[in-house]
């Protein structure tokens, strides 16, 4: 059926439509006004009136646009347009009044009779898309109850959605929001409930048994995303997101373009905010020359550079390949930019010279460079030659033909390199520091760290080592790195480009580090799989040249920030031009003759930082915080707070902890008379205590008195382990009956309270000082895992008598944590309770003067404090 046809068959049916309910909309106003009882003269009114009245209104809902309008998408405006309508309907009524003679309706008609039109047709228009929508009417069969993160305009719009039908393949069906915003809890927006913030995420997975959750905000922190992520994983449920806004496609619906959660979002940080007049200025008309085009970094460059209208863009690289996909890819999408391949080798001097006479570049941006860390190692002189003579030979053209500006590629690894391939960058830099001494071309370089998906970092190596079925190869249970993506590391290099002035070198702000072993086991759970059942992971040692953790800068450069809180400068003190190109040239003789030991002294010599990694079995860790992917080693699952089996745990140490504070109310009457005998001092001492995760303590408490927004959950990543607990004890200087309940281990009695207000337990890891978790928590393996069940008065630890005297001791009393963390019964703590009883009785504590928290131990003295 043609469109036409189709579009005449329905403004057909939505005159008759509208006709009828107009006919609807008179009769029940006469009917209401006579009571039931119309006049005889009324009838005959009607019948007059109705076919002209009919018209003229149907011409105003003509007007108003309600034969426009699609019913399934009626809102807001849709309501307008009634009212339009109705309105010029009365105007329709008013007008026959006035020009007929006899009186055919009641004046009060022209009042009731538009009410009555309100009602029946938005009623009709809104029933219609309530029924769609599935909130009148029979619910999807088969569909996936959700849960959507966040009630702004696309959360609400991805609910919508929904109702209409399956939009991704697979049918859903809304079951409650989520909202940063605690004052929404609660509440329904578009008739569903918010029912708590993201802390409460836990229990709102349980409570409507969801098998997805849907984060409808593509630029929440990753932080955040990362929180969501821990706890659907916990709980076998699905997160999905929206990709940003630069990635969706016009045309389709957001349903439609929901995507798996992917690395880049638990690992991204905040959007990068170009200065584009600034970035456009040093572009348009000029002529790009892109070093290193076939590659990852060279071609994101490319790309990006020809959306800023560059007079021409000429992509070298020494690889055809490469080369020819990213040549073809612009030359289909721009087909008005000027657009040359150039295949040549960096250390061909004449070849060089030839690009530079013909071209004539303004704007260099230098990406090539052998980048494989351990490949160099074994070839150092292939660094030598390609990255740094092939440097020198680009500098050297970029000076000659008077280019404006050279933007050097630099890399982490370049700070204190402990590599081949980070001391030829280190090179590379002070070749253009000194030659922007004295040279027209602005010559800067750019530091960044690992980029995520570019060709043979460690994510596509993981990838293709998941789809062999395994084993992932990490080098070191502590090797971690900086990440940014493609795209957010061009962006910044584009406007480190643009804001260069000649000699800086800067500094991409890379965010937090990311342990290697944490990105191998998130994609092991990406990917459906389980670690240690469906593939392994194994520890290959650390490569030549490799080290733990990368630097972004050393002691002896000076920072100095820009007007970009993405980019810093780096003021480094320039060599002699002169001296630099004689260590260079001896350098290039070494490597022409190609022994690897000479060429490696002769690196050392002109790159003084450069040292070797020693075989360090305990190297320093760094002091930065880590990003905490939600995928990192877990301990066996503990009750949930839902289970009967800790419901039960915690009611019977309810009734116990009751019992034992009546049983114990002799004691306490008998110090507080002793208190009172030595002035009236306080009977009870209160500190500050870590207590059980946040995750598994927090949320119902937090809840009530403060409202969780998404800068606290920020916070609470980096902070304490746990929940900051108030515990009371007894004082020991009251007098003679307070000393011998010191010394009897009686003065934790008041712990009970805690356990009363279900704070802790009766038995389990004692609390932990704040200034112990600060000091342990990135020292000791598996810290963490002792906060995974409730503080308790009494422990394995407690029995041990394990003090805080010194670091050996509390490396004891942390493996104890743990064996009972990870067998945690009922007989255990049977036991344990038992042997409390008994070490109480026979042995009493050892008098000591309080010490000082200990000092950190070093990494051998930790040996076995792990799983």
């Amino acid at each position: 059926m043609s469109m036409p046809v189709r579009n005449l068959i329905r403004f057909l049916a939505l005159a008759l439509g509208y006709a009828g309910l107009l006919q609807g909309a008179y009769l029940a106003a006469m009917l209401l006004r006579f009571e039931g009882s119309i006049p005889a003269r009324f009838w005959a009114g009607y019948l007059e009136v109705a076919p002209l009245f009919t018209a003229l209104s149907l011409l105003g809902f003509f007007v108003a646009g309600l034969f426009h309008g699609l019913w399934r998408y009626a809102s807001t405006v849709t309501l307008f347009q009634i009212l339009k309508g109705v309105a010029l309907s009365a105007v329709a009524l008013v007008a026959i009044m006035l020009f007929k003679r006899d009186v055919l309706f009641p004046r009060s008609l022209i009042v009731m009779i538009p009410l009555w039109e309100l009602v029946l047709v938005g009623g009709a228009r809104f029933s219609w898309r309530l029924w769609r929508d599935h909130v009148l009417g029979p619910a999807p069969q088969r569909a996936l109850r959700t849960v959507v993160v966040g009630t702004g305009y696309t959360g609400v719009h991805l609910i919508q959605e929904m109702r209409r039908g399956p939009g991704g393949g697979e049918t859903l069906t809304p079951v409650g929001f989520i909202d940063d915003d605690a004052r929404l809890t609660g509440h329904q927006v578009e008739g569903v409930k918010v029912c708590g913030t993201i802390a409460d995420l836990p229990r709102v997975l349980v409570e409507q048994r969801a098998g997805m959750v849907i984060v409808s905000d593509p630029d929440m922190p990753a932080k955040v995303v990362r929180e969501i992520a821990r706890f659907c994983g916990e709980a076998n449920v699905r997160v999905k997101t929206l990709p940003g806004l630069s990635d969706l496609q016009q045309g389709r619906t957001a349903l439609s373009q929901v995507r798996d959660v992917r690395l880049e979002d638990l690992l991204g940080r905040q959007p990068v905010q170009l200065d584009l007049d600034e970035v456009r200025e040093s572009l348009r008309g000029q002529r790009v020359l892109v070093t290193g085009a076939g590659g990852s970094i060279g071609s994101e460059l490319a790309r990006q550079i020809a959306g800023f209208s560059p007079a021409e863009l000429i992509l070298l690289d020494h690889s055809e390949n490469g080369l020819y996909y990213v040549h073809n890819e612009l030359a289909a999408q721009r087909a008005e930019l000027a657009l040359s391949a150039v295949i040549a080798d960096l250390q061909d001097a004449a070849g060089m010279d030839a690009v530079f006479a013909r071209h004539h570049p303004t704007v260099v941006f230098h990406a090539a460079a052998h980048k494989h860390v351990p490949l160099l190692e074994a070839n150092p002189r292939e660094a030598v030659l390609n990255n740094i003579v092939g440097t020198r030979t680009l500098v050297d053209a970029a000076d000659r033909y008077a280019v404006g500006k050279f933007v050097l590629i630099s890399t982490d690894k370049a700070v204190n390199p402990s590599s081949v391939m980070g001391a030829s960058k280190r090179a590379c830099e002070m070749l253009l520091q000194s030659r922007s001494q004295h040279s027209l071309t602005r010559f800067v370089a750019v530091r960044f760290g690992n980029v995520l998906g570019s060709d043979g970092s460690v994510i596509p190596l993981f990838q293709r080592q998941i789809q062999r079925g395994g084993p992932l190869t990490v080098t070191h249970p502590e090797a971690r790195r900086y990440f940014m993506t493609i795209p957010e590391a061009v962006r910044l290099v584009l406007q480190a480009g643009a804001m260069g002035r000649g000699g800086e070198v800067f500094l991409l702000e890379m965010g937090e580090q990311v342990r290697i072993l944490d990105l191998a086991r998130q994609l092991i759970r990406m990917a459906g799989l389980r670690e240690g059942e469906d593939i392994e992971i194994v520890f290959t040692g650390l490569r030549p040249g490799e080290k733990i953790f990368e630097e972004l800068h050393s002691d002896g450069e000076r920072t100095r920030i820009t007007r970009h809180e993405r980019i810093l400068v780096w003021n480094l003190d320039a060599r002699d031009e002169e001296s630099l190109r004689a260590d260079v040239a001896e350098l290039e003789a070494e490597a022409r003759r190609g022994e690897p030991e000479r060429i490696r002294r002769a690196l050392r010599r002109l790159v003084p930082e450069y040292v070797e990694p020693s075989a360090d079995p305990a190297p320093r860790l760094p002091a930065a915080p880590l990003v905490e992917l939600p995928a990192t080693a877990a301990a066996r699952a503990v009750p949930a707070r839902g289970d009967w089996s800790g419901r039960a745990r915690g009611a019977l140490d309810v009734a116990a902890a009751a019992v034992l504070l009546a049983l114990s109310a002799p004691l306490w009457l008998a110090l507080a008379f002793e208190a009172r005998r030595r002035g009236g001092r306080d009977l009870l001492a209160y500190e500050t205590r870590i207590g059980r995760t946040r995750r598994h303590g927090q949320r119902r408490t937090l809840r009530a008195r403060v409202p969780i927004d998404r800068r606290s959950i920020e916070r609470r990543t980096q902070d304490l382990l746990g929940m900051p607990i108030t515990c009371a004890r007894f004082r020991s200087d009251l007098g003679p009956l307070s000393r011998w309940t010191a010394r009897r281990r009686l003065d934790c009695l008041p712990f009970l309270f805690s356990v009363l207000r279900r704070d802790m337990a009766l038995v389990g890891p004692r609390p932990e000082k704040e200034e112990y978790v600060l000091r342990w928590k990135t020292q000791v393996p598996d810290y963490a895992r002792r906060f995974l069940v409730p503080p308790g008065i009494t422990g394995l630890a407690q029995v041990a008598d394990c003090s805080d005297d010194d670091a050996e001791a509390l490396a004891r009393r942390v493996r104890y944590d743990l064996h009972y963390s990870d067998h945690r019964s009922w007989l255990l703590d049977l036991r344990t309770l038992l042997r409390t009883a008994g070490v109480i009785a026979t042995r009493p504590r050892r008098a000591r003067a309080p010490a000082p928290p200990p000092a950190i131990a070093p990494r051998p003295a930790m040996k076995g404090v792990a799983r």
